[in-house]
């Protein structure tokens, strides 16, 4: 019995492991088609029909990713009431503040003339807890920013592809933003 044991253990025991294809996690999302968003508010746009807007406080709304666990949210300044250099700076503070495990920071610029309307989205390329930030404004009255957050640990390797569809959002919510 012992050399019965023995043997298995030699036979058994001796096979070399075979090793495991490398595989990539493919992720995939579907076509983004655009509706039109407007509230009480003075600013209009076209969203994902992926997200689901919800309105946070009078001007504050939050575009739900239930599919990406994620959220964009979307802030509304007054710029009679507030000034524009202040929200610029705050701006940039964000950016430092969640770019501190930065690799780098790629920057889209956006300029309607015909609209009055100028903006920029940052992507932060690295372990942050916000991605994406952006503004847009017409630099006299109206100012509206934004940031991504993800309910889920900051791996950026692991939310790239998330990342870079919801900027493509940013980008066309950027390009159809309108004041009333």
């Amino acid at each position: 019995m012992i050399r019965f044991v023995i043997l298995a253990f030699i036979i058994l025991g001796c096979q070399s492991p075979t090793p495991k294809p490398k595989a990539q996690l493919a992720l995939t999302y579907p076509t983004p088609h655009y509706k039109f968003f407007s509230n009480d508010c003075t600013y209009a746009f076209e969203y994902n029909h992926l997200a689901v807007p919800q309105t946070l406080s009078s001007c504050g709304v939050t575009l739900d990713y239930p599919a990406l666990n994620a959220k964009l949210y979307l802030t509304y300044f007054d710029l009679t009431k507030s000034s524009l250099d202040t929200l610029l700076l705050d701006f940039d503070k964000r950016l430092q503040m969640f770019g501190k495990e930065a690799f780098q920071m790629d920057e889209s610029t956006f300029e309607n003339k015909a609209q009055n309307l100028f903006g920029s989205c940052i992507v932060i390329v690295g372990n942050s807890p916000s991605n994406v930030h952006f503004f847009g404004t017409d630099s006299k009255k109206h100012y509206l920013t934004g940031s991504l957050l993800f309910e889920s640990a900051p791996n950026y390797d692991s939310l790239a592809p998330a990342i870079l569809y919801v900027k493509n959002d940013v980008q066309k919510l950027l390009e159809t933003l309108r004041w009333d």
